[in-house]
């Protein structure tokens, strides 16, 4: 089996994606785990109490640790030639473009793919969190350590191809329509995107907000997530996946999806604005409506991509 990546997971010292606290990875070499690397890393900004709740890093804990510009060819040294696997590779590699650019480092070049998506088109299930798809093919590991997650997150490559029978990661990727790596250039890059059916089209298309809170498995809700028993509206294109996956993920988590802002909506996410439906306020409808409601005094959350991937895990 010639299976060649790069798994890699970071940490964040706050919401701001270039505040890199810690990196793990693990390399595969013909199908097997051959090498993994972890390191601290000094953000060289202040921690946010909610993200060192969640992977029990601090400000204490960095120092005299390498910062990310001291750090980063050590990340490409690593990797050699291997494209990176993410399992949401659209949070890591906003990492690496956007501390890449904190820094004005233009030598990372790098091919990228992301297991989140590959999962969807493989395993059938209501939840394709990395500890959920971890728990169902019998991988324990420790939850929000970077190089733990790396290692969970290259388990799931490995059983992909081992389950379906693909000796490559293009044999991978291409069976599931996916023609092309993502790539990093820089602090710039394109995405990792699936070739669209005949007939397919744009973001909206066959949303059905019934279906979608019909298919979910009530009994396996979290009633602790920060998501569960609120209503959610999106607005603008996000990123890292079709509206419709991003309003199913969130009602995996318990949450009610809204195709407009009401009275119900805690939480208003937000992708980027297309500055011709928008017009120069680069505000939507949407946005205009919660800060409406929010000088009301109703409590509403606004939540930016990177956020709301980071509070659906």
């Amino acid at each position: 089996m010639s299976v060649n990546f790069v798994a890699i997971d970071f940490e964040t010292a706050n919401r701001n994606r270039a505040s890199a606290c810690s990196v793990g990875m693990t390399k595969v070499r013909d199908g097997i785990i051959a090498d993994t690397y972890y390191s601290l890393i000094n953000p060289e900004c202040e921690f946010d109490v909610y993200n060192t709740y969640i992977h029990g890093i601090d400000s204490i804990m960095v120092q005299g640790e390498k910062t990310y510009a001291e750090i980063y060819t050590d990340i490409l040294d690593f990797s050699e030639d291997l494209p990176l696997v993410a399992h949401y590779a659209p949070f890591d590699m906003g990492v690496i473009r956007d501390s890449n650019d904190r820094y004005s480092i233009s030598d990372f070049k790098k091919q990228y793919f992301y297991s989140y998506y590959l999962s969807t088109q493989y395993i059938q299930s209501l939840n394709y969190k990395l500890s959920s798809l971890a728990d169902m093919i019998g991988f324990t590991f420790n939850h929000h350590d970077a190089l733990e997650d790396a290692k969970a997150c290259a388990t799931i490559i490995l059983y992909l191809c081992s389950e379906n029978g693909f000796d490559s990661i293009p044999d991978l990727m291409g069976n599931a329509r996916y023609k092309r790596f993502g790539f990093i250039d820089g602090a710039i890059g394109s995405g990792f995107h699936r070739s669209r059916k005949p007939g397919v089209h744009g973001r909206g298309h066959g949303l059905d907000i019934k279906t979608i809170l019909a298919s979910i498995d009530l009994d396996s809700l979290d009633h602790n997530h920060i998501f569960y028993n609120t209503h959610a509206c999106f607005t603008g294109k996000l990123e890292s996946m079709p509206r419709t996956e991003a309003m199913t993920l969130f009602a995996q988590c318990g949450g009610t999806p809204e195709k407009g802002v009401t009275a119900k909506t805690n939480f208003l996410i937000m992708g980027d604005q297309d500055i011709r439906v928008v017009g120069e306020s680069g505000k939507s409808s949407k946005i205009k409506k919660a800060e409406d409601l929010l000088s009301k005094g109703k409590k509403i959350q606004l939540l930016g991509e990177n956020e709301f991937l980071r509070m659906l895990n």
